[in-house]
């Protein structure tokens, strides 16, 4: 049963969860009866300083043992947010079983309304078959474990493309991590250059396309012409290039969009180049608790770009680019 009454149209809704497949499901539940998500992230210090100018009337929040471990953050949303706050313990609850989901959902939207004062709504009953293919329609089709949760920016420019052959042939292909790659390079030299990665890694280089769910061993290449982005259900936007950079892609914007997205789960390493693109978006990375790791200026063809980095303090590791691998394997082994 679709709602189309303007009192649930009216009511926007903050959707706080570190679990990507439920903040699919439940953006597509709660949209498909009218109500609007206005934000749908994990708990983070970006979302918390987002969440004033959002103008929500209702804060859902997903209790489970992560967001439990993050006291510090529950404590500041609790003290500075005036609106209703539910809690969800999605731990208990049996995604398994769409009947029992569904009746979920409409008893949450239901509290909703109380909450925000919508008597006049009707109460409200979920359509038990479209409930039941629920994880169809926020098409996800990979297990949890795959999606992509360890988020590191490779940032590249003159001298980029060997030194990324050589980083990215030395990796295991069972590492935990999904590249995007920002390199500054001709529209019409992108696709030479994914295919020649794609023939040294045991990565899958995959250019970036609407729709594309971000998995773990995956390489994905920015394009020149577009602004990428990584949706909260972890599918890939491409975006009007709305901000002037003299550089494209441009690695500063990458970096702040992937840290807004991922958080502390958003890293990132500068390898060569002859220009500061990176350095602002490090700093970024580095403030929301991501790493931030430079090729050393020895083994750059140029080594401004890392060096501008460096020198802002926040590279916590620099080396070679065999030396960067290592180190990747190492911290996640």
């Amino acid at each position: 049963m679709e709602s189309s009454g303007s009192e649930y149209n009216s009511i926007n809704l903050a959707v706080i969860s570190s679990n990507l497949r439920h903040r699919g499901q439940i953006q597509n539940v709660l949209e498909r009866h009218g109500l609007n998500v206005v934000i749908n992230e994990p708990l983070s210090r970006i979302l918390l300083d987002k969440l004033p100018s959002m103008k929500a009337d209702v804060i859902l929040l997903d209790a489970d043992d992560h967001t439990c471990e993050q006291e510090d953050l529950l404590d500041a949303l609790l003290d500075n947010m005036d609106v209703p706050i539910i809690f969800n313990d999605v731990s208990d609850q049996t995604l398994a079983e769409p009947l029992l989901t569904a009746k979920w959902y409409g008893k949450l939207i239901n509290k909703i309304t109380d909450l925000t004062g919508r008597e006049d709504c009707d109460e409200l009953d979920i359509d038990l078959a479209w409930a039941a293919n629920i994880d169809a329609m926020a098409n996800v089709r990979v297990s949890r474990e795959s999606l992509a949760e360890n988020i590191w920016v490779l940032g590249a420019s003159l001298g980029g493309p060997e030194a990324l052959k050589q980083f990215l042939s030395l990796l295991p292909k069972d590492l935990p991590v999904a590249f995007i790659l920002a390199q500054h390079l001709g529209s019409r030299f992108m696709s030479m250059l994914a295919e020649q990665l794609d023939r040294i890694t045991p990565f899958q280089v995959v250019k970036a396309r609407v729709g594309h769910v971000l998995k773990h061993q995956e390489v994905m290449v920015v394009p020149v012409n577009a602004r990428l982005k990584v949706s909260p259900i972890g599918a890939i936007e491409l975006h009007h290039l709305d901000i002037e950079s003299t550089y494209s892609p441009s690695i500063d914007t990458v970096l702040i969009d992937m840290a807004q997205r991922y958080a502390e789960r958003c890293n990132t390493i500068i390898f060569s180049g002859m220009c500061d693109d990176g350095m602002c978006g490090a700093q970024v990375v580095a403030h929301v608790g991501g790493q931030v790791w430079t090729q050393d200026a020895d083994s750059c063809v140029i080594s401004a770009m890392p060096d501008s980095v460096r020198k802002t303090g926040c590279s916590q590791f620099e080396g070679t680019p065999r030396q960067l691998a290592a180190r990747l394997i190492q911290y996640y082994r």
